[in-house]
């Protein structure tokens, strides 16, 4: 795979994720302001994490290594982490398990 071809791809994913935040955090605005309270905190360490994960894939694209594989494989755990993380934050919103 080319340097190009995976970084559009992973830009692809982070803005998944920024679509996912944006819907969690419009979830959240229903909340009364206990719940609001648990639930923000973690909304914004996921937008930590996604925020560090586009910033790799931007040094990624341009820098454009000619021996990328271990930044490949550095950002494959990172998506895999952050990923994992966004989706169940955002299955605990949804089932109304507010706070984990």
């Amino acid at each position: 795979m080319e340097v190009k071809d995976y970084c559009k791809a992973m830009l692809a994913e982070v803005t998944a994720w920024k679509e996912k935040l944006e819907a969690m955090k419009k979830v959240a605005d229903t909340y009364g302001s206990a719940e609001k309270e648990k639930i923000l905190p973690l909304i914004g360490q996921l937008e930590q994490e996604v925020t560090a994960a586009q910033a790799r894939v931007d040094q990624l694209e341009n820098e454009c290594p000619s021996d990328w594989s271990p930044i490949k494989n550095e950002l494959d755990d990172l998506f895999g982490t952050t990923g994992s993380s966004v989706d169940r934050a955002w299955r605990d919103l949804e089932a109304g398990n507010v706070g984990g």
